[in-house]
């Protein structure tokens, strides 16, 4: 018997389109706002409601977006998980 352990939910490749994909937004250290990119000119905003957000469905893309955000503005930048 075959074990089959493949979770499309979890899989990077269907870009978290499963049954329950997995959100991550990007927040601000300290303030109670999350991070969005601004229709148009396309610029990074801030925004307090967590569905405006710029999401990402993987653990990983958002770390490294929040990694790079911290390298050119300087601030704290959390990686939070959405329900």
């Amino acid at each position: 018997m075959t074990m089959n352990l493949w979770r499309p939910w979890i899989d990077a490749h269907s870009c978290g389109g499963g049954a329950q994909p997995e959100r991550y937004a990007l927040k601000t250290g300290g303030e109670e706002a999350f991070l969005a990119i601004a229709g148009g000119d396309e610029h990074i905003e801030r925004v307090p409601d967590p569905r405006a957000a710029w999401t990402f469905h993987t653990h990983e893309r958002a770390v490294a977006a929040a990694r790079q955000i911290t390298a050119v503005y300087g601030g704290p930048v959390d990686v939070v998980k959405l329900q």
